[in-house]
């Protein structure tokens, strides 16, 4: 198991290992005292967004949206994955996100199936878990994988990485044309 306290939102962890069957992602956190903003927990490759999962507060139907960009936005999975947002001001909080061959399966919020979303992109891409908006989070748990790589160092994303992740000026980045993960694409 991988721990990672209090990261600073926003932020990019990076994901040293590919992503597979079994592998599990837990994401701790609160949503910030007079919230009135959205914050979204992304699973990131490159220039793409493989799954973004929204929590909107500032709509009149507080919503949880589900979706993916790869220069485009993908149509958002209406009854599946558009559900009313449980959460409110200053609630806390567990995302569980786990990987199945072709989904991920049940994504869950504190103990409650949310939906499963079937990959549009392969999950082996994953490079990264974005975090983002108006949210504290406490901690991130990874678990299921090898771990047979070092996941505290650095780490060469095959791009200049996601250092202005979440900001208002963050240009994705773009692999290079010989980078392995273009096939994925």
């Amino acid at each position: 198991m991988h721990n990672v306290f209090y990261p600073p939102v926003p932020s990019a962890i990076p994901i040293r290992e590919k992503l597979r069957s079994g592998c599990d992602i837990d994401v701790y956190g609160k949503v910030n005292h007079g919230s009135h903003k959205n914050f979204s927990i992304e699973l990131l490759s490159g220039p793409h967004i493989v799954l973004h999962i929204n929590f909107r507060f500032q709509h009149s139907d507080k919503q949880v949206v589900m979706n993916s960009y790869s220069g485009a936005w993908g149509q958002e999975a209406c009854l599946l994955v558009r559900h009313d947002n449980p959460l409110g001001r200053d609630d806390s909080f567990q995302l569980h996100i786990h990987c199945q061959h072709n989904y991920y399966e049940v994504i869950e919020l504190n103990g409650t199936p949310l939906a499963n979303f079937t990959h549009r992109f392969p999950m082996e891409s994953v490079q990264a878990l974005g975090m983002k908006g108006d949210v504290t989070i406490e901690k991130v748990l990874f678990s299921g994988f090898d771990f047979g790589t070092d996941w505290c160092g650095d780490h060469d994303y095959g791009h200049a990485g996601y250092g202005s992740y979440g900001l208002d000026h963050y240009e994705p980045p773009v692999f290079g044309a010989d980078h392995a993960y273009n096939a994925y694409f």
